[in-house]
């Protein structure tokens, strides 16, 4: 049996402190593996995106533990969590190709690795035509596709999707899920969406 990607204990963060504080997330247990598949439901302001900020090692929990036993070093670093945020905007000044291209660069990556990784994750998610097209010139479905991109050119061990078909209509979502959930079986990745 392997490692488990994430697993959490009584996890919990709370924003502020006394007659302020803002509890967004309280005794949270879970496992995720490789063949894990899920999904977070609840309200807007129920604490989805700050879990999967915890998850990500992106924030500290105020109580709880996360760990990655399966990830070294730990917290694993963005080559081994690919986050679709929903705020994950393109750079409106690149074009598709670079966009999806700057996690590797920044990460160290060069030449036909990068290349290989982002024409890779163009054609998992449907768009490898639109390598050299500007954001503006995209639909909302191919933006978001494109930053899902961007996080599964890494080769992600473990995706965390925060909302990512929230603004698209109901078809152009499921589109989006459905390729989302075939990344991770492509890639023998956990999920959480």
């Amino acid at each position: 049996m392997t490692a488990p990607l994430v697993r959490t204990d009584e996890l919990a963060h709370t924003y502020g402190s006394g007659l302020t504080a803002v509890v967004a997330v309280h005794g949270v247990n879970c496992v995720i593996g490789a063949e894990t598949r899920a999904v977070v439901t609840g309200r807007a302001g129920a604490g989805k995106t700050t879990l999967l900020h915890l998850l990500a090692g992106m924030k500290k929990p105020t109580a709880g533990t996360v760990d990655w036993p399966a990830f070294e070093p730990s917290p694993p670093g963005p080559d081994l969590i690919g986050l679709v945020l929903q705020d994950g905007g393109l750079l409106r000044d690149l074009d598709v190709r670079l966009n999806v291209a700057l996690p590797l660069v920044l990460a160290g990556r060069t030449g036909t690795a990068v290349r290989d990784a982002v024409d890779g994750a163009l054609e998992l998610v449907g768009l490898t035509g639109f390598a050299k097209k500007a954001p503006r010139d995209l639909t909302g479905e191919q933006i978001r596709l494109a930053i899902l991109a961007r996080a599964l050119a890494p080769a992600p061990k473990l995706i965390l999707a925060d909302d990512p078909a929230g603004w698209l209509d109901r078809r152009a979502g499921e589109r989006l899920l459905g390729r989302l959930v075939l990344a991770a079986d492509r890639l023998a990745a956990g999920l959480l969406v």
